[in-house]
């Protein structure tokens, strides 16, 4: 496990309470709002090149909705300097390159919007320890976070408050405080005041203490479409946990998650099914599967093989065909 750097001697409040300054300070001494190109603004790297993590909360829906809503603004010529956006994104100036602590979906929805530029305020003179303090700060005041954003914003969190290497040792030195308090391992002087410096973290957080995050720590694990259905706000927390621990194989992941689509299901529920799923030797059909199947079918179907067959042949696959078209006529709309 990597150590934290023990230099760090002032409380964890005196640590926040002194960023908190720093921050109101630049934001103070910088209010102009710009229109920034978009294409210029590069993501918060902090030293040894490490990016820092974006928030992933917003879901596709979601984010389409926030493009609707902007553009339905821009054309009212509302928001800042007529952009649509109703909060400016913040960019600190690193050495002449412009970076983003924060407006990453804002941005995004945006770039769908096909827009060039977007309004943002540039701080001078911004620390990586500041940048990081703001933008987790934001994190974590935000109501929506999924289970996988609030994890690693707490975990960031706590590297910056006690001054820890990196993520991966906060992650090390949580399990091994689980460990202290099950009588596995012991602390050394330095590990105490660390542990007691890690605990007022999460008094200040007020959502976990350090034994029931550690369960927590299981969803930076997920697979990635997993991942993805929480953030899409497909499955829920509990539901991401019991997949996890059933399924490994990548179609029966996709399998389980596009039944969760169009079926809702209690935790209870979901083992059942997907321990049905395992053992049943009949194919269980999910929307995708009916789409592909139907993809497939369409492409038998060859203009040679129709005119090679009978007519009453061919008056029953244009009444069919006819029928056809008329629903995909009906799925244009839905897809629109």
């Amino acid at each position: 496990m990597a150590k934290a750097k023990p230099q760090r001697t002032t409380s964890i409040d005196s640590t926040i309470e002194q960023l908190k300054t720093e921050q109101e300070i630049v934001l103070k001494n910088s209010t102009e709002i710009l229109l920034v190109d978009i294409e210029k603004i590069h993501e918060l790297k902090l030293k040894n090149d490490i990016f820092m993590h974006n928030r992933i909360s917003y879901s596709k829906s979601k984010l389409l909705e926030l493009a609707e809503n902007i553009e339905k603004l821009s054309k009212e010529n509302a928001g800042i300097l007529g952009t649509g956006i109703l909060n400016a994104v913040m960019l600190r100036n690193n050495n002449g390159t412009l970076e983003r602590i924060h407006g990453d979906n804002r941005i995004k929805a945006l770039k769908l919007n096909g827009a060039k530029v977007v309004p943002a305020i540039i701080l001078e003179n911004v620390s990586d320890e500041l940048a990081r303090f703001m933008r987790s700060s934001e994190n974590l005041n935000r109501e929506d976070l999924n289970a996988y954003d609030e994890t690693l914003s707490i975990l960031e969190h706590i590297q910056l408050a006690c001054n820890f290497d990196d993520i991966e040792s906060v992650k090390s030195f949580i399990n091994k405080i689980k460990n202290f308090q099950a009588g596995k391992t012991t602390l050394n002087e330095n590990e105490k005041i660390l542990h007691k410096q890690v605990s007022e973290v999460f008094e200040r957080v007020g959502r976990f203490d350090i034994i029931t995050f550690v369960d927590r720590l299981s969803v930076l694990k997920l697979h990635s479409l997993i991942k993805q259905a929480l953030v899409d706000e497909i499955i829920s927390y509990t539901q991401a946990k019991v997949i996890k621990s059933k399924l490994t194989d990548e179609t029966e992941i996709k399998k389980i998650i596009d039944v969760l689509k169009n079926k809702k299901l209690s935790v209870n529920e979901l083992k059942n099914y997907i321990e049905n799923m395992k053992t049943s030797k009949e194919p269980i059909n999910t929307t995708l599967d009916i789409y592909e199947n139907v993809n497939k079918l369409s492409k038998t179907l060859s203009k040679k093989k129709y005119l090679s067959l009978q007519n009453e042949d061919k008056i029953y696959i244009d009444k069919k065909l006819k029928e056809i078209e008329d629903i995909y006529s009906d799925i244009k709309k839905k897809l629109k």
